[in-house]
C-alpha cells in the first residue's frame, strides 16, 4: 500500500510539472492507456493521480468523456488567490490567539526549510520549482495550522492547491536569472516579515503583510503564467 501511494505521489508530481510546463496542452484528453505507457505505472495508478489532479485544478472528468487537461483562466486564478487570502488572514489572527511555544517552533522550522529552497530557484527554477511549493505551502499551512478549526484548514490546503498549477507555469515560463533572483528575494522577504509578525504576536502586521503576499503573488503569477481572461 505504501509503494503504491509512492507511485501516485510521484507520478501526480510529474503530471502536474508536465502539464504547467506545457508537455501535455490545455484542452488535450488524457488516455490512460497511453499515460500507463508513457510513465511506466499501472492503470489505477494512473487513474488515482488524475483523480487528485482533477481537486487541484489540473484536469477534469465527465463520466461519458473521461479525463481532460483544463485551461488555465485568470478569472480562476483572481478568485481562488482572493478567498485564499481571506482565509488565511482570518486563521491567522486565530492562531496567534491560540499561540503556543511548540506552534511558534513550528513556524520557525518550517520557514528555515523555506528558505532553503528559496536560495536554489533563481538558478533552477524548474527544477526546485515543486519542492519550492511544497515548503510554501508547509510554512503557510504552519501558520494556519493554530487556529482551532479543522474546517477552516482544509479549506485554506484546497485553495492552495487549486493555485499551484499557475505557480508552476510562471516559475517555467523562461525568465533572465536577474529577473527571477529578484522575484524569490522579495517573496523571501516577505516570508521572514510574516513570520517575525507571527512570533511577536503582531496579528494586525500580520494580516496586513499576508494578504499583500498573497494578492501581490497572484499579480507576478499572471504576468509570467500569460493566462487567458476566460477558461
Amino acid at each position: 500500500m505504501q509503494k503504491q501511494g509512492s507511485v501516485i505521489a510521484a507520478l501526480s508530481n510529474q503530471l502536474r510539472l508536465d502539464i504547467s510546463l506545457g508537455v501535455i496542452q490545455p484542452g488535450v484528453k488524457l488516455n490512460i492507456e497511453g499515460l500507463k505507457r508513457t510513465y511506466s505505472v499501472s492503470h489505477p495508478s494512473v487513474r488515482e493521480a488524475l483523480s487528485l489532479l482533477v481537486g487541484e485544478g489540473y484536469v477534469s472528468f465527465e463520466e461519458s468523456k473521461g479525463f481532460r487537461v483544463l485551461n488555465p483562466s485568470r478569472d480562476e486564478l483572481q478568485d481562488s488567490i482572493r478567498v485564499r487570502a481571506e482565509l488565511e488572514v482570518l486563521a491567522l489572527e486565530w492562531a496567534i490567539k491560540r499561540s503556543t511555544v511548540d506552534w511558534r517552533s513550528e513556524v520557525v522550522a518550517t520557514h528555515y526549510a523555506l528558505s532553503e529552497v528559496e536560495r536554489q530557484m533563481p538558478t533552477d527554477p524548474i527544477n526546485a520549482a515543486l519542492e519550492w511549493d511544497e515548503r510554501n505551502k508547509t510554512f503557510h499551512m504552519a501558520i494556519a495550522g493554530n487556529c482551532g478549526s479543522p474546517k477552516l484548514i482544509e479549506l485554506i490546503s484546497v485553495q492552495y492547491d487549486q493555485s499551484r498549477r499557475y505557480r508552476l507555469m510562471a516559475h517555467a515560463n523562461d525568465r533572465s536569472e536577474v529577473s527571477r533572483r529578484r522575484w524569490v528575494e522579495k517573496s523571501a522577504n516577505e516570508h521572514n516579515e510574516l513570520k517575525d509578525a507571527v512570533l511577536s504576536g503582531d496579528t494586525k502586521t500580520g494580516q496586513n503583510l499576508l494578504r499583500g503576499h498573497i494578492t501581490k503573488a497572484a499579480l507576478h503569477v499572471i504576468s509570467d503564467a500569460r493566462l487567458a481572461d476566460e477558461a
